[in-house]
């Protein structure tokens, strides 16, 4: 225990081979203790020494055999080796469990459950369907079981199925919260599909809950309430235009009555505010004021910001700006250590047009908190219009204050796949979004920016190297390089093949039906995003499940992509072209040099590369380049659709701000309050 607690010591204090040593006392002198195999294993993880890593846990596994923990880990650890390997190959993981079907289940049923949602997440639906019935046979009193077999179905599609499991996880536990709040939420989306707006299956449920459930939460189930009524009149109100939302939402209203009641005074300012958000969308602006003024006084003094944020945004949606500019000024005065605050205040700045008051928000946001990454990821897609030089720098800035930050990696691949830009490359783009999605995975911007990945992959597999391979064809017939104007004619040859692919571009085998997502869907469904611009624009409800919303952003990119594949397909041709010129230009690198030299020859190559990328005619140029030829008049009206800024995310619809006083209140209410910060709960 004393080397153990020395070994600790020294991993915190970086002493990494000292702890190496202590460690390996440890399990030297009580190899049948599963904590000295634990931490050491944990350590090396740490360091990235995942191979040994393995090492150590099937060691301890050899003096500790069935241990739990370490059982676990090993299942743990062995399938992410499977996914950092690329293969996805989990029989090493599966080997783990296979000696346990001759030990009696009440010692290993957690073992046997962690197995069977690594057969889940790898997507071995049945395999996992059939352990998870076993286990609800063998352990019915744990609620977390019933809990994932219930997600599972639900993702899968089954809601009828996972209902069925819901039934028999309250029938075993009915006070057990988390699956009767999944339970409202299924009830709530097979209601609304059937155009079921009174809700029937949802608030039997809810009744059924305020009998059975915990006395702590009989004010939750109140609250599940209301916001499913008030999400439902929403939707009918949409459907039938001549009806008043504010009629509609009496029922709701009744429901935030029974709410307050019950709610614990110390988070009655939470119901006030969603109460005020209600109204506020039926366009009662001086309730909604009245409710957020209340919420205001009964707010302790760790929730200020947020109900300071509330409050701005309620300005704003009525279109008093100066009003919600000083609130905001007011909280970053009062609540500066929340870094929403300044997020908040940099978001109104943009809606107004005032990008330049925005980036000197997140420069003074930054110097407060410089660790985090949702404000570094903003103040580099606000630097899109200063040019590539200056959003690059400050792309630097970003990875070297928070390297492990999804939203920042996603900012590199989205300048990375902006078909305007200079340096457009998608070969960057696959390590960044790997990146993104391994450091922040609930950060949904990102597997949907992986969906335009994956479809230019398949435009270039498909169309592009036809379309590329007739351009080399075209360059080595100029004979280019004996010419006075060698670039000139080199581009000029590139223009012309550009404007020839355009003219005789096929979209066709990139429509959403032909490109298989089912990998990221299955990575999506496990990561189980919850934030992000792109994700609440294309999560409509707040029934639908990651692959919902992934399906559905994957028809927008599929339409974005079919409308702008010439601007697509020009910058691929372009980056090819500019990478034969370099090969022609540049002298050879000698065959034998050591690894070293190796890496620093490619560092310059790609230095060189960029330096070209940089210099040469851009995609527009090489678009309307010679346009007065007749054989290509057809493609002039291309032009207008030449916007940098169009292709700043991958979905063009929302790389535009629009007034909000031009949309309407349902419209108007998405954009200020449809967003992660304003998740109150």
């Amino acid at each position: 225990r004393i080397y153990l607690e020395l070994a600790d010591l020294a991993k915190r204090g970086n002493n990494f081979n000292e702890a190496r040593q202590l460690y390996y006392k440890v399990c030297n002198l009580q190899p049948h203790v599963s904590q000295g195999w634990l931490e050491f294993s944990k350590l090396e993880e740490e360091c990235g020494n995942l191979d040994y890593c393995s090492q150590l846990l099937s060691m301890g596994l050899q003096f500790c055999e069935c241990n739990e923990n370490l059982l676990t880990r090993a299942i743990k650890h062995e399938e992410r080796m499977a996914y950092e390997h690329g293969n996805g190959d989990l029989s090493r993981a599966r080997e783990l469990l296979a000696p346990l079907k001759n030990s009696g289940i009440d010692q290993i049923w957690r073992t046997v459950l962690e197995g069977a949602m690594m057969e889940s997440r790898a997507g071995n639906n049945v395999v996992a369907r059939r352990v998870l019935k076993y286990l609800m046979h063998w352990v019915p009193w744990y609620g977390p079981l019933y809990s994932e077999a219930f997600r599972l179905e639900r993702d899968a599609g089954r809601p009828i199925k996972a209902s069925i499991i819901v039934e028999r996880g309250l029938k075993e536990i009915p006070r057990y919260g988390p699956l009767w709040f999944g339970a409202f939420r299924l009830y709530e989306g097979l209601d609304l599909e059937e155009k079921k707006f009174d809700l029937p299956q949802t608030m039997n449920m809810i009744e059924r809950a305020t009998a059975s459930i915990s006395k702590e939460l009989i004010w939750k189930v109140h609250l599940e309430a209301a916001q499913a009524q008030e999400r439902a009149a929403h939707q009918f109100v949409t459907e039938n235009k001549d009806v008043s939302l504010n009629q509609k939402l009496d029922m709701c209203r009744q429901s935030y009555v029974k709410t307050i009641c019950a709610c614990p005074e110390k988070l009655c300012w939470k119901i006030w505010l969603a109460a005020g958000r209600m109204e506020l969308s039926a366009g009662r602006f001086e309730e909604a004021r009245r409710l957020f003024l209340k919420s205001f006084s009964d707010v302790p003094a760790k929730g200020r910001p947020i109900a300071l944020l509330e409050c701005s945004r309620l300005e704003e949606f009525v279109g008093n700006v100066k009003l919600a500019r000083a609130i905001l000024c007011k909280s970053r005065v009062e609540a500066g250590s929340d870094w929403k605050v300044f997020l908040e205040s940099m978001s109104l700045e943009v809606r107004c047009g005032n990008r330049e008051d925005a980036i000197l928000l997140a420069q003074k946001g930054l110097n407060v908190h410089s660790g985090t990454g949702r404000l570094w990821a903003a103040l580099v897609q606000l630097r899109e219009a200063d040019g590539e030089e200056l959003q690059m720098d400050t792309l630097k800035q970003s990875l070297t204050a928070v390297p492990k930050s999804g939203e920042v990696w996603c900012e590199a691949a989205r300048m990375c796949l902006n078909p305007l830009s200079s340096t457009f490359d998608v070969a960057a783009t696959i390590q960044h979004l790997d990146f993104a999605t391994k450091f922040t995975p609930q950060y949904g911007d990102s597997f949907i920016e992986t969906l335009r990945l994956i479809f230019l992959q398949k435009m270039i597999k498909t169309i592009g190297f036809k379309l590329v391979n007739k351009m080399k064809e075209n360059i080595n017939s100029t004979e280019w390089q004996s010419h006075a104007n060698s670039h000139d004619l080199f581009f000029s040859c590139v223009g012309t093949s550009i404007q020839q692919a355009i003219v005789n571009l096929n979209t066709s085998d990139i429509s959403s039906d032909n490109v298989d997502t089912s990998q990221l869907e299955l990575r999506c469904s496990n990561a189980d995003p919850n934030y992000g611009k792109l994700w609440f624009h294309c999560r409509r409800k707040s029934t639908d499940t990651a692959r919902t919303v992934l399906r559905r952003a994957k028809e927008s990119i599929a339409q974005d992509l079919s409308k702008h594949a010439h601007v697509y397909m020009s910058a691929i041709m372009r980056r090819v072209a500019v990478e034969i010129l370099v090969h022609a230009e540049q002298p050879k690198s000698q065959n034998d040099r050591n690894e070293r030299d190796c890496h620093n020859q490619a560092t310059k190559k790609k230095k060189v590369l960029n330096s070209y990328l940089r210099s040469c005619p851009n995609v527009q140029d090489l678009i309307t380049n010679n346009q007065s030829n007749a054989s290509y008049k057809g493609i002039q009206h291309l032009d207008s659709s030449l916007s940098s800024a169009n292709f700043v995310t991958g979905l063009i619809a929302l790389n535009k701000e629009n007034d909000l006083q031009c949309l309407s209140l349902v419209e108007r209410r998405r954009v200020l309050f449809g967003s992660d910060l304003n998740v109150i709960f």
